[in-house]
């Protein structure tokens, strides 16, 4: 059994320390959020798990990566005490007749990165079948059939039970720089422990590791919540727009969680009227169940993205950085964390995507 200290208890964190503790370490938690983990991205975030209609607007690699978490996120799910809602109806793209020109350029776009056995092309008919409540508004559209989704914040809630019987999980100011000394000034205040007993130490803090990792930027991402009973949308539903393409996420219960903004600031503030105005709207115009659904939330956080927008697994002399997962904390997340620990056993040719990280 070896130990590790996972600093940083967002997203990336969580499943890192939940994994170790899977693999039979012994794991220890320090973090300046709090224990619900209102201050994560990945609290914020709709929980989607993505990989080809994530890469038709980057590049193949998102797929490959996101692919690998695709094929983890049910496996690992059913290592958890309680049920997390997991969906695997796949993605929906749709545009408006007079965005026709939107979509076909990102049906190009598919064609080149992915390829077009990678999607199904559906017609009015083929609409009615898989969303009959959007064949009034829609004529075309694209089904991404293997793409899922998950409830954060079950999933949040259910991780966080588990790990705070089996961590030590102390919250701290936070930590702008990770050096060998203060680890060890930090390791002794909060655990009584020199450094040296840890066997690594795994950087998870997202934004909050930019004095380490100089490159790192913060993307800005507005979300809604709302709950509509009179809409009963089965898969995520992506409307391409000029303006502003946003998707839409359902939950369990008529709740539903949508996004579109992509900001390059690190502003934490409120969402804006304007964003929340042109958000409303475009949900109203998918579907007019919406105009009595009730906001729920109106939520902001911002992602850390690294210059080519893709994750890394950086070694140091104490131990990791895995920082970089940009918009794709759930698409990438679980395969970052799966290489992570093959990496801590010593097996670097059993990495994934060891050519991305440099190992």
């Amino acid at each position: 059994m070896s130990h590790y200290l996972v600093i940083g208890s967002g997203l990336v964190g969580r499943l890192t320390a939940w994994r170790l503790l899977q693999a039979g370490h012994e794991v220890a938690i320090l973090s300046k959020d709090d224990r619900e983990g209102r201050d994560s991205a990945g609290y914020v975030a709709a929980g989607m798990v993505s990989p080809s209609s994530e890469a038709v607007g980057s590049e193949a690699l998102v797929k490959t990566i996101g692919q690998r978490s695709y094929e983890l996120w049910p496996r690992w799910l059913k290592d958890l005490p309680e049920p997390v809602f997991y969906q695997e109806t796949g993605t929906l793209v749709v545009a408006y007749a007079g965005d026709q020109a939107e979509m076909s350029r990102f049906r190009r776009r598919a064609d080149h990165v992915l390829g077009a056995s990678e999607y199904i092309a559906l017609d009015h008919d083929g609409i009615s079948q898989r969303e009959p409540e959007l064949a009034d508004t829609f004529d075309q559209a694209i089904l991404f059939e293997q793409e899922a989704g998950l409830n954060n914040r079950q999933f949040y809630r259910h991780i966080t039970a588990l790990l705070e019987k089996n961590c030590e999980w102390y919250q701290c100011e936070a930590i702008e720089q990770l050096t060998k000394k203060n680890i060890d000034s930090l390791c002794q205040r909060y655990f009584g422990k020199p450094a040296d007993h840890f066997d690594a130490v795994i950087d998870c803090r997202g934004n909050g590791a930019r004095a380490d990792l100089k490159q790192l930027r913060s993307v800005r991402g507005e979300v809604i919540r709302v709950h509509a009973p009179e809409v009963n949308l089965k898969h995520t539903v992506r409307l391409m727009h000029p303006r502003y393409p946003f998707y839409i996420a359902p939950r369990a219960d008529h709740e539903y969680i949508l996004g579109a903004t992509m900001i390059e600031s690190d502003d934490m503030s409120p969402v804006s009227l304007r964003s929340g105005l042109e958000l409303m709207s475009a949900l109203y115009s998918l579907h007019k169940g919406f105009a009595e659904a009730r906001i729920l939330e109106m939520s902001v956080h911002c992602r850390p993205g690294l210059p080519n927008n893709l994750p890394t697994i950086k070694q140091t002399e104490w131990g990791y950085h895995i920082n970089g997962l940009y918009r794709h904390g759930y698409l990438f997340g679980p395969a970052l964390v799966d290489d992570l620990l093959t990496l801590l056993a010593g097996n670097k040719q059993q990495v994934h995507f060891g050519a991305l990280y440099g190992v």
